[in-house]
């Protein structure tokens, strides 16, 4: 009796020892994002095929999970939910883009400044809208990010393009342009380096425009360069040459 009752215990006690073991292993960890480990993966996928089924979705998520999961992703990394993400995150020409209103959210939650965004503007002769910096304070030190105006609208050809709001909207988009400029050049992690709704559909992110041929540059290159340097003739070389062996 004594032995059956000590291995009984033996076994409940191990069973005891396993159970919370398995209890505790985690099946997803997202703190290590969501391919950091296989079940993280196929836990976001679930979740993206989900949201790909919803009408609630912006159009470019609905039916496509590979746009979920990215959103997802995403929006594990600013700690926000998908949803957020995907109604913030415009596809412009296959490619994903801010809209400003979020980008300036995004770094006002950041925690990364003292104070929310600043936006400084001026006005022309006529009392309209002609320029904005955005600004913002570190530690107490001043942050400013490039000098918007509408000069520059114009010679950038923002102004002249199809459906353009800046004829109508010049305080707006001046504020917009100013916001993405400062996190284009001071917190670019923020942002994940990607480009506003604005920028893409103006233009300022063109592949076509950033061609290069690189057999077309080397011809060209040897057309300017060729017969500019004199060579001494072979024989004179190899005279030289021996010359030098002699002494």
């Amino acid at each position: 009796m004594d032995e059956k009752t000590t291995s009984t215990e033996i076994v409940q006690h191990e069973k005891t020892e396993v159970a919370p073991n398995k209890n505790n292993n985690k099946v997803t960890d997202y703190s290590l994002g969501i391919f950091g480990t296989s079940d993280n993966f196929i836990m976001a996928m679930q979740m993206a095929k989900a949201l790909s089924k919803s009408t609630l979705v912006p159009r470019e998520y609905q039916g496509n999970e590979s746009n979920c999961l990215i959103a997802i992703d995403m929006s594990q990394r600013f700690g926000a939910s998908p949803f957020e993400v995907m109604r913030n995150l415009d596809i412009i020409q296959g490619r994903p883009a801010w809209r400003a209103s979020a980008l300036i959210g995004m770094i006002n939650a950041s925690g990364r400044y003292d104070i929310e965004l600043q936006f400084d503007e001026k006005q022309d002769k006529d009392s309209k809208p002609y320029s904005c910096r955005c600004w913002t304070t570190k530690h107490g030190r001043r942050v400013d990010g490039p000098l918007v105006d509408m000069e520059m609208a114009k010679a950038e050809k923002w102004f002249d393009k199809n459906g353009s709001k800046w004829k109508t909207m010049p305080q707006v988009m001046l504020r917009y342009r100013a916001a993405s400029f400062f996190s284009r050049m001071n917190c670019p992690e923020i942002s994940m380096g990607l480009y506003t709704s604005d920028e893409i559909v103006e233009g300022d992110f063109n592949d076509n425009e950033v061609t290069y041929d690189i057999g077309e540059q080397v011809k060209q290159e040897i057309m300017e360069n060729e017969n500019k340097i004199d060579f001494p003739p072979e024989d004179a070389v190899i005279e030289s040459k021996g010359e030098k062996i002699r002494e």
